[in-house]
């Protein structure tokens, strides 16, 4: 078996160095013109204020959770996406109107969120999660996950500020079942929801606002209001307020892609190439290479043995020019076509860098 390898290797040797080169120019050029793509991340806590901090964190657990995931299909909604590719002018090359949606699609798949939590319990007593954005440039990727981040703690306050709202508006209303509105209270609380709602439609609301325990002796403490209105109101002052731990900022390691991984793939289908070509090679041949050869082909008796005859090319070598210029024709090719489908790429380089979940 080695001798008979190494028969067709001095016999397919040009092939093979030939199919070589051209597969590992194709490799090289494709692996390093694919285009760098990075990964910023911000970190946010949830800081839970008021009351027993275990009773609190087991409280609010679900509606931490869920109050993430509103914020998040927020985060990925059409109208907003469109908002953050036309401020950070993401995705240039398909922003016009037939690619558009395709962008938005890209933008989403680029946008990660991942949820944390406390000891090994994930889903529960979250007390943090990232966000993190991919792009092409390390800067806009920091400013991108960086506003990504900014929208949470702003939504939260937001989805806060509605609450607080509601308790207020319910509070106004058991209230004006008993006082008129000159009672000093029902004015303080109108007050209070006309402030809030101009809050609300102008976005100035604060991350303290509405966070204070109302006086012992408030009026809607000394109403029957019912378990369901006081459990508001320990909801209200027990509420989870976000935080940027970290903000994102540029790196200069390239989340993708992994070009040392590709460049060793490359190589075994190089050489798995040059295996099926040297094959092939020997398949499609009928001549005969040996004088054994001819006499197992045919029972005709061989009556003489002609010499080869050797050219100059043939005794130093080297190949016609013929045969040079096609390689280096071929070689050219392979290297445009492979520099074409690579250079920026980036939908490739996401498919390359997938993982199977």
């Amino acid at each position: 078996m080695i001798d008979f390898a190494l028969v067709v290797w001095a016999r397919r040797k040009r092939l093979a160095a030939t199919v070589f080169c051209m597969m590992l120019a194709g490799v090289l050029t494709f692996t390093m013109s694919l285009p760098s793509v990075y990964r910023a991340t911000a970190t946010l806590l949830v800081e839970q204020r008021g009351g027993p901090e275990g009773l609190a964190r087991a409280a609010a657990s679900g509606e931490l959770e869920k109050r993430l995931h509103t914020i998040t299909e927020e985060v990925r909604s059409r109208a907003r996406l469109r908002a953050l590719m036309d401020q950070f002018h993401l995705y240039p090359e398909i922003q016009a109107p037939p690619k558009r949606e395709a962008a938005v699609e890209r933008l989403w798949r680029d946008i990660q969120v991942k949820f944390k939590g406390v000891e090994g319990s994930v889903g529960q007593n979250t007390i943090s999660f990232s966000v993190s954005f991919r792009g092409r440039d390390p800067e806009t990727a920091a400013r991108v996950a960086n506003t990504l981040a900014s929208f949470y703690v702003s939504e939260n306050l937001k989805i806060r500020e509605l609450n607080r709202l509601a308790r207020l508006r319910q509070q106004l209303a058991q209230l004006e079942q008993v006082y008129t509105g000159q009672y000093p209270d029902v004015r303080r609380l109108k007050a209070e929801i006309a402030t809030g709602e101009r809050r609300l439609s102008d976005g100035t609301f604060e991350a303290a606002d509405g966070l204070a325990e109302p006086p012992a002796q408030a009026p809607a403490a000394r109403i029957d209001a019912g378990p369901d209105v006081r459990a508001a109101a320990t909801e209200l002052w027990q509420s989870e307020e976000f935080r940027i731990l970290d903000s994102a900022v540029p790196i200069s390691q390239t989340e993708a892609p992994n070009r040392l991984r590709l460049i060793l793939v490359g190589l075994l289908l190089t050489v798995g190439a040059v295996a099926a070509a040297v094959l092939l090679a020997e398949r499609l041949d009928s001549s005969f290479h040996s004088l054994a050869e001819l006499r197992e082909f045919t029972k005709v008796p061989v009556l003489a043995v002609i010499p080869r005859t050797v050219r100059a090319s043939d005794l130093r070598g080297l190949p016609s020019w013929r045969t040079t210029a096609s390689i280096a024709l071929g070689l050219g090719l392979v290297v445009l076509v492979s520099y074409y489908f690579a250079r920026g790429n980036e939908q490739l380089v996401s498919m390359l860098s997938r993982t199977p979940s």
